[in-house]
């Protein structure tokens, strides 16, 4: 199938925005300009950031003649059909009111999906009612290596799942929101937390760790400890199940299984490792947009919805909540004002 070529902008040209495609030799895609600027079917027209060596840096280095310190000019001017807003979670809620004022087809919004539910709620709405295309970038949603996992959870091969631990660090807020999705995509929802603020501190008080036990509707238990990544960093996922076990690098999105030796222990039954292997020649984030490409143009299903998005969210609220008042939260949270604070 053919598709059109979407004029796209971004908003906000930070790390995800375009920074971190900077690294010398760097080979892999990891910001939205780099992916607009492989993808046949977008053409990166519009960039927006009240920083102007930022809008000089990045228009010289993707071509973009259309510079914008105000995003609502850039609605105004650019006539758009899809933008990247990757700017801090407080801002969210204004720039996709706004968007949604002048046509715009696709929204590529980063995580969290806003500061707090009540305004995560009424982004989904605003989308829904303009029929905008809303996609969140959690972007293992996006990669094979975890629907390989997925499918390998599901195998009766694997067993019944016994525990779940994760391993995480610089903030409930800026990495457990990635964890929260996971979790969900991996296991179901998530039916109640238990949080408590972590020895192992982050380096931004408005975003600490926490240490969070997390009971799922299918009753599985998840758990989940911050570490200071000021010592070193690590992202890690290990899964027991009854007859196999997983062991995870969500920063590389790497990892091994682990299936019964034929050579019985002692006393008992011993593990051997097998890696993960998966077929993959795409980034995730081009993946991403591929996806919301073909949302717009040929109503596919989006792999990470609005929705997908206030379900982290909440996991996170409700994880600073538990912490706070020494209590298990139970989910679903009311939309209120409670809000978080990430980058």
């Amino acid at each position: 199938m053919k598709f059109m070529v979407l004029r796209c902008g971004i908003v906000g040209l930070g790390r995800i925005g375009c920074g971190f495609d900077d690294a010398p030799n760097k080979k892999s895609i990891n910001t939205h300009a780099g992916a607009y600027s492989v993808h046949k079917n977008t053409k990166l027209v519009s960039l927006c950031d009240i920083d102007q060596t930022k809008l000089s840096k990045y228009g010289n280095k993707y071509n973009v003649s259309e510079l914008f310190s105000d995003y609502k000019e850039m609605f105004q001017r650019s006539r758009l059909d899809c933008v990247s807003i990757c700017t801090l979670a407080d801002s969210h809620f204004e720039i996709v009111k706004e968007a949604a004022k002048h046509g715009i087809r696709g929204i590529f919004l980063e995580k969290p999906i806003s500061d707090s539910l009540k305004s995560a709620t009424e982004i989904v709405k605003i989308c829904k009612n303009n029929d905008i295309k809303l996609q969140i970038d959690f972007q293992r949603r996006f990669n094979p290596f975890y629907h390989a996992v997925r499918e390998i959870l599901k195998n009766k091969q694997f067993g019944k799942v016994q525990h779940c631990s994760i391993y995480y660090g610089a903030g409930i807020a800026n990495t457990g929101s990635h964890l929260f999705d996971l979790i969900r995509f991996l296991f179901g929802d998530i039916s109640s937390i238990k949080g408590i603020h972590s020895h192992n501190t982050s380096s931004k008080l408005s975003d600490p760790n926490i240490d969070v036990e997390i009971s799922l509707k299918n009753g599985i238990h998840c758990l989940m400890y911050g570490i200071d990544v000021s010592n070193y960093g690590i992202l890690e996922m290990n899964i027991l199940g009854s007859k196999e076990r997983l062991r995870l690098d969500l920063a590389k999105s790497a990892g091994e299984y682990f299936q019964v030796s034929n050579n019985s222990g002692l006393v008992y039954k011993e593990l051997e490792s097998k890696p993960i292997k998966v077929q993959n020649k795409q980034d995730a984030i081009v993946l991403g947009l591929d996806n919301l490409v073909r949302a717009i143009s040929s109503g596919v299903n989006l792999i990470c919805t609005g929705n997908d998005g206030y379900f982290s969210l909440e996991g996170v609220i409700a994880s600073m909540r538990s912490a706070k008042k020494n209590q298990r939260i139970h989910l679903p949270l009311k939309a209120n004002a409670s809000k978080i604070s990430s980058k």
